[in-house]
């Protein structure tokens, strides 16, 4: 028995003049064999590397639209090439922040074909949601692009579309904080594999100071919105890359190997405890912040739940710009090798208490739009299939209002969020820039270090730049604040909106790029009037911690029926301003 997509692929594929012969894991692993599973499983890695050629398979065509996209993708293609565009590098952290600095080309294509969305249902196939289809491209010496009849090179086909995106017939990005779901797996495939081929070239550009377990956890959230029919695959379909990457057998170095007479929860657990084992810190910690979309049961409050593919906060140990965060709460004390000693379940770590959170302001939520259900209307259709179409885009453009109209509440938030900041029993104090250079004083400078998560602009003077992106920000959102100061931006959203908008139609704020850690969470105060961002779950009095290993703070809180014991669970990562992190820092490892 197989799947309905399986069988439109073998139909497609097969040749009608010459035999073909093909490894498909649903038709040549035996999935019912327990043993037989967990060896093919272990050595699918060498399968896809020494394959001739890798299939990606998108579906079945749809006429006419297939035949469109494939001609206007090897179009682009074709004018890459004889432009000799190369496109700029993407992080495969922050995937939103490559989209809205990549820099715009201008070409002759952009009016023929800016209105032409053919291509959307390639971008919808399920094949870029999968996670066993990571490892397919990424270890492929060949791969050939395929939906129904039509094929294109994989590189080929790549280099179209981000042809397209550089060149502005497609935008992923609307209003500069917008993004379109439909983009990021296309955007992590390429980045993935772009790491992987420079990594390979130049082994030297992996930095010395990557372990194998922190390769895999970089994998492992890079991968995490993708889905699997078994939840262990989430972690077993990975395993196999981190070869590539470092050159070392995940289950001789890790203990980590695919063994299906566990449950998804031992899998997770055991996976967990490994790479905190042979991790110096805690960044294990930043996927682990709980979800109420949650699956598995009876997993501890510090073990990832990695079949959650729901939005959650970004992990903290990078910066806005996905680069290793430089600055470390604990000063870069290194986790403790017997941080998982004891019960199978119990993390123990070693630290020291900061501050009890007394106050909360709004969560801030991440803003998405949704291309998937864009309806196409057919040409030569009967009269009353286009009317039926019609009426599904008019729905459509009805939702995009609504999309729309988000923006106003959500960029309200800020200014909720900055009366709370400004609502400090104590007052703030002076920037060590400001202080030592004679510089205006900053009234704001711990709430927007704290918005950026410590994140500055490039270069010298970085702190003073980064201050003036800012305020320039802040400004475009004053139609904004003041519709929220007067409590009438319920009925006068258009307004707000159209404000905002006219601020920014000539490009989008700078300062947004550094808002990727703030998203899902919320700003908080501690006793003491201490500033701190915390995970959408925090609540009053919740405590934040400093322990070794950590490069952030931790956010904790007793456990039920614990009595005030000792016994915590882990709400998620708190994170400061790089100010009041320096103050704290001497005041509990002085």
């Amino acid at each position: 028995m197989i799947t309905e997509n399986l069988r439109t692929a073998l139909l497609n594929i097969r040749k009608p003049d010459q035999s073909c012969t093909l490894w498909i894991d649903a038709l040549c692993i035996n999935q019912g064999n327990m043993r037989e599973r967990n060896h093919q499983v272990s050595i699918m890695a060498d399968i896809y590397r020494n394959a001739t050629r890798t299939i990606v398979w998108l579906g079945d065509s749809r006429p006419p639209y297939t035949e469109m996209a494939y001609g206007i993708v090897g179009e682009l293609a074709a004018e890459a090439v004889s432009r000799q565009y190369v496109g700029t590098g993407t992080d495969s952290n922050y995937l939103s922040l490559p989209l809205m600095d990549v820099e715009h080309v201008e070409s002759p294509l952009f009016d023929r074909l800016k209105d032409d969305y053919s291509v959307i249902h390639l971008a919808c196939a399920g094949w870029w949601h999968r996670t066993w289809t990571v490892q397919e491209i990424l270890l492929a010496s060949q791969a050939v692009v395929m939906t129904g009849t039509f094929t294109m090179d994989w590189d080929r086909f790549c280099r179209g579309v981000d042809y397209g995106l550089a060149i502005g017939i497609w935008n992923p990005v609307m209003l500069g904080i917008m993004v379109d779901p439909i983009v990021i797996p296309y955007l992590s495939m390429r980045a993935m594999r772009k790491h992987k081929r420079q990594i390979q070239q130049s082994p030297s550009s992996l930095p010395s100071t990557t372990t194998p377990a922190q390769a895999l956890l970089d994998i492992l959230i890079q991968c995490r919105f993708r889905q699997a029919s078994d939840p262990r695959d989430k972690v077993y379909a990975l395993l196999g890359m981190l070869q590539d990457v470092h050159l070392t057998d995940p289950a001789s170095t890790l203990g980590i190997a695919p063994d299906y007479s566990l449950t998804t929860t031992q899998v997770y657990l055991h996976t967990a405890r490994q790479l905190l084992l042979h991790s110096p810190n805690l960044d294990l910690l930043g996927a682990s912040t709980p979800s109420p979309t949650a699956t598995v049961p009876s997993l501890p409050s510090w073990v990832p739940d990695w079949s959650t593919t729901t939005p959650l906060p970004r992990p903290l140990m990078h910066d806005a710009r996905g680069a290793p965060r430089l600055t470390h709460a604990a000063l870069h004390l290194p986790l403790s090798p017997t941080a998982t000693s004891g019960s199978t379940t119990t993390l123990l770590l070693s630290g020291h208490p900061l501050t009890t959170i007394t106050s909360l302001s709004p969560i801030l939520h991440r803003l998405q739009r949704d291309s998937a259900n864009v309806t196409l209307i057919k040409t030569g259709d009967t009269l009353l299939t286009r009317l039926a179409s019609l009426g599904a885009l008019f729905t459509g453009l009805l939702h995009i209002y609504a999309e729309l109209s988000a923006v106003v509440p959500h960029l309200a938030t800020f200014r909720d969020w900055e009366t709370f900041a400004r609502s400090s029993p104590t007052p703030p104090r002076q920037t060590p820039s400001s202080s030592s250079s004679g510089e205006a004083y900053d009234p704001l400078a711990v709430y927007w270090q704290t918005l950026s998560t410590g994140t500055l602009a490039p270069g010298p003077g970085g702190a003073a730049t980064t201050a003036q992106l800012f305020y320039r920000w802040r400004a475009s959102l004053s139609a904004i604040f003041r519709l929220r100061k007067w409590k009438a931006d319920s009925f006068l959203r258009p307004l707000a909106f159209v404000g905002y908008l006219m601020r920014t139609w000539d490009g989008y704020s700078r300062f947004a790029c550094l808002l990727e850690g703030v998203y899902e969470r919320r700003l908080g105060r501690g006793d003491g009037g201490i500033l701190v961002l915390l995970p959408g779950g925090a609540r009053t009095g919740d405590r934040v911690v400093v322990v070794r290993g950590g490069r952030v703070p931790l956010v904790v809180r007793d456990a039920p029926g614990g009595g005030g014991n000792g016994g915590l669970v882990f709400v998620g990562l708190g994170g400061m301003s790089d100010l009041m992190m320096s103050l704290l820092q001497v005041i509990t490892f002085a």
